[in-house]
């Protein structure tokens, strides 16, 4: 490889010995490029002589096209991102007009149901020519790119080969990246020495390593960016279990439940025992509210890890949302017993007592998870509604408006206030605070009922 550091390079006629002093700029010249003085003599490129400049001008040339390159892409990039944000809406707008739970479909009043059911009556037709329309868009642009890529022969590029040297900086970097990442829990440090392993080898295609990252960036809450990375893997290997979970865990932490629940079956396709897997999926389930295959799915994993505290959890709040209040306790307590410090089981066992009657107990447990997490919402309903309960109404006001200063349009608190209002015999009030709760779930029975007898 020619030594372009110096500014010199050697005539590419082995029969001169001078170095390239000229360089052709004519775009349909044929013979080479580079020349030197006793090429000129000899009659090269005499008949575009205004073409022809001193090497100098090779490198401010060179640095031009870089800047202009990096231009293009980042104007390609911008398309594929407003594209990326069309397909976005789509799939926001699918999700919001086809898919409801039973509690959100019983929500609905009797219009908007048989506007729903009707809608979903047609859905079949509606699937089919979507699907057709965007795989015809895919393939008709999928051969648009070939064409390019085609045009612009990128597959026969091979200016250089990366170095032995390059290639070992980028596998230490790479490895102290996973030592940040695996051991010592540091995402951000462990994202930026990832990045640096890519700079100085672009090419390497191992689903490890885009794994690492896609996971170091989940631990961050970046969802959206660990998905990309995860792809990245498995475009790499599609059967990398963990960049599956990965993917499937990002997609619920995004609230992307069924598609979550796909790619954990993915990953159980390839290992039916992963445990991380099968709990995506179980509170992925309980997050559609479907309680009972929640807890079997839970149990599925607790088969595999008895101590798994995030299945603990889900199988607890399942027996909740079911009813089964001294059950879900049991389990809360099984998850407590792993992890001390479980904000969300601490909460439901908390709200569990609280459905018992057993008031005081669940102001200490839900005290108990706000040792934890003083801004959790749903905690300082529990604990508010308890105070309301056992009559310390100045107590129960303080709290629930703690809740509502942190989110004014959480319906359970806004209920609760009515309801220590009511309790209170401030009906003028109470009802300016169930009205504000209706407005968020029209349909809910025990705020319209409450409502209705206070008067």
């Amino acid at each position: 490889m020619q030594q372009i550091d110096s500014e010199t390079i050697k005539c590419p006629n082995s029969e001169h010995a001078n170095d390239v002093k000229l360089i052709c700029f004519n775009e349909s010249c044929r013979v080479n490029r580079f020349y030197c003085i006793q090429c000129l003599r000899e009659g090269c490129h005499v008949s575009h002589p205004q073409n022809q400049q001193e090497l100098p001008m090779l490198f401010e040339f060179i640095e031009k096209i870089e800047k202009e390159c990096n231009d293009l892409i980042m104007s390609l990039y911008k398309k594929m991102d407003l594209a990326y944000q069309q397909f976005h809406l789509l799939i926001d707008g699918l999700r919001s007009k086809y898919q409801k739970s039973k509690q959100q479909f019983l929500n609905l009043n009797s219009k908007q149901m048989n506007s729903f059911f009707a809608e979903t009556i047609q859905f079949k037709s509606i699937q089919q020519a979507i699907d057709n329309q965007i795989q015809q868009s895919i393939k008709e642009f999928q051969n648009q790119l070939q064409k390019v890529t085609s045009g612009l022969q990128l597959a026969e590029l091979n200016y250089y080969s990366i170095s032995n040297s390059y290639i070992q900086m980028s596998q230490e970097l790479y490895e102290k990246g996973y030592q940040l990442y695996q051991n010592d829990k540091k995402f951000e440090e462990a994202i930026e020495l990832f990045d640096q392993a890519l700079i100085f080898n672009s090419t390497q295609q191992f689903s490890s390593f885009y794994f690492c990252k896609a996971d170091s960036l989940r631990m961050l809450s970046q969802y959206n960016d660990a998905i990309i990375w995860a792809d990245k893997a498995l475009e790499v290997d599609p059967k990398h279990r963990n960049s599956l979970f990965c993917k499937a865990e990002s997609l619920r932490m995004l609230g992307q439940y069924n598609e979550a629940i796909i790619w954990a079956d993915k990953a159980m396709e390839v290992d039916p025992k992963y445990c991380n897997s099968l709990s995506c999926k179980a509170e992925s389930l309980m997050m559609l509210s479907q309680y009972n295959e929640a807890i079997i799915w839970a149990d599925k994993a607790l088969e595999v890890d008895p101590k798994h505290c995030s299945s603990l959890f889900c199988k607890a709040e399942s027996l909740r949302m079911l009813s089964q209040y001294n059950e879900a306790i049991i389990w809360a307590d099984k998850a407590l017993e792993v992890d001390p410090k479980h904000r969300n089981s601490l909460f439901c066992k908390a709200e569990s007592l609280r459905m018992l009657s057993q008031y005081n107990e669940a102001i200490i447990w839900a005290d108990k998870a706000l040792e934890v997490d003083s801004k959790h919402c749903s905690s300082l309903f529990c604990k508010g509604t308890a105070l309301t309960k056992l009559k310390m109404f100045k107590e129960a006001m303080q709290v629930i408006d703690s809740s509502l200063s942190i989110n004014p349009n959480y319906f359970d608190s806004l209920s609760a206030k009515g309801f220590c209002l009511q309790q209170q015999d401030k009906f003028e009030e109470a009802i300016i605070f169930y009205e504000k709760a209706i407005k968020i779930i029209p349909n809910n029975t025990w705020v319209k009922n409450n409502r209705a007898n206070k008067f």
